[in-house]
């Protein structure tokens, strides 16, 4: 099958440290890389973000290449100055389906899907036989639930998408059930989660104990791999610390905090640490390279995740195929990863209070920490291999493709409404 994923907002090449620079751009690299394994031929279509990237295609593995398309000014931008441009993207995209056209598009993001839609409209060739698959990481509507921003433009477009995509992929079945109650049929949509690098990730290696200051014996080590943003939950975490005087804590920041907002946050952090008098447990380190993650996620006893809101559930897959048993707040995909009182914690709201009293429960209670341990390990391995989400995804493609109906065009004037004002 030749498959033509759209990520407007992502690239899977190495960016960041040698690594993808995002969990979308992680998703994309491991997901297309083990397509092509299983004998399909990729090509990821992206905004060009640097003027150093190259022209025409980057083979990125052995059936994958990438290319970079021309669409608003050469550097990194944010979601609402990205969306600008999403119209001259998919004209760009257009004219290379037009040279070569794919068996399947997919689209991440609601953006991608707007420039797949565009693509499709406006090209030469008639692409209207293409199905359009839809992937959706994160929802506004999702988002909104969870306290963050709405964004009435984004919330209103994902619903269209998901309506007029062949097929809709999301990571959570709190993100089908979202779309549900946005009148999406659930059966349209397939969820299809974050995955993991288990062999990277494992339980066998050596453990890093450079960050700690006490030895394991003495205290407990709490690890959390988390933004500093307030929706991060690093704040709650901190004031939990207050009550478990027998731990301390590691705070890793994920590898998409930008730099000044990284420091201002770490401030804040390190300020509220040391007004509460545990700032002597609460150690942070920057991002982390991904070939040292797994070292540090061994030196620890349990992962624990405050946040507000995680769609991916990366940080937690990871921490559980390290063997690590996992208490996290009951957010976006974290349910469908961890089974409650099987694997892990979950809390409802992950107040600080709620964190000491799960914290403590696992840790005063060995039997059931060792348990915990053993049923993350399987079920990340059993459940969230990238090969396994290869597959789902694949499937995705082939339900996809016999729906030869009409698709729903009265919500097209808005869309091409939309697309026209950030053509200009």
């Amino acid at each position: 099958m030749k498959i033509a994923m759209v990520a407007e907002h992502a690239n899977p090449l190495p960016a960041h440290r040698g690594e993808p620079a995002c969990p979308v751009s992680l998703h994309l690299c491991a997901v297309s890389r083990q397509l092509a394994k299983r004998g399909h031929k990729v090509t990821v279509y992206v905004r060009r973000s640097d003027p150093e990237q190259p022209e025409g295609r980057t083979r990125m593995a052995r059936g994958v290449s990438v290319a970079h398309l021309d669409a608003g000014p050469a550097h990194v931008l944010d979601e609402t100055e990205q969306a600008e441009h999403t119209g001259a993207f998919g004209t760009a995209l257009a004219a290379v389906l037009d040279e070569d056209t794919p068996d399947v598009l997919h689209a991440i993001g609601w953006t991608s899907g707007l420039a797949a839609l565009h693509a499709q409209a406006h090209s030469e060739k008639d692409q209207s036989g293409v199905p359009i698959v839809q992937t959706f990481h994160s929802l506004n509507a999702s988002e909104q639930r969870s306290g963050l921003a709405h964004r009435p433009d984004r919330a209103r477009m994902e619903t269209i998408l998901a309506s007029r995509a062949d097929r809709v992929l999301v990571n959570s079945t709190d993100q089908q059930g979202e779309l549900a109650r946005l009148g999406v049929p659930r059966h349209h949509v397939s969820v299809v989660p974050f995955g993991v690098d288990s062999d990277h990730f494992s339980v066998e290696g050596s453990a890093s104990a450079e960050p700690w200051t006490s030895r394991r014996e003495e205290r407990s080590r709490l690890i959390s791999v988390t933004s500093l943003t307030e929706a991060g939950g690093a704040e709650r975490l901190v004031e939990a610390m207050t009550r478990l005087p027998e731990a301390e804590l590691l705070l890793v920041s994920t590898a998409d905090d930008r730099t000044v907002a990284l420091d201002e946050n770490a401030r804040r952090v390190e300020l509220l640490a040391k007004e509460a008098g545990v700032d002597d447990r609460v150690h942070m380190t920057g991002p982390v390279e991904r070939k040292e993650l797994p070292r540090l996620l061994r030196s620890a006893d349990v992962f624990v995740s405050a946040a507000s809101y995680d769609p991916y559930g990366g940080a937690v897959l990871e921490a559980m195929s390290c063997g690590l048993p996992v208490v996290a707040t009951a957010t976006g995909a974290v349910p469908g990863a961890v089974l409650h009182r099987t694997s892990g914690v979950l809390m409802r709201f992950g107040r600080p209070d709620e964190v000491a009293r799960s914290v403590r429960a696992v840790l005063n209670t060995p039997t059931m920490s060792s348990a915990y341990g053993i049923a993350a390990v399987d079920r990340a391995r059993s459940r969230f291999t990238w090969q396994r989400i290869a597959v789902e995804t694949e499937l995705a493609y082939e339900r996809s493709r016999p729906q030869q109906t009409e698709r729903d065009h009265s919500d097209e004037d808005e869309t091409e409404l939309l697309l026209s004002g950030s053509s200009h």
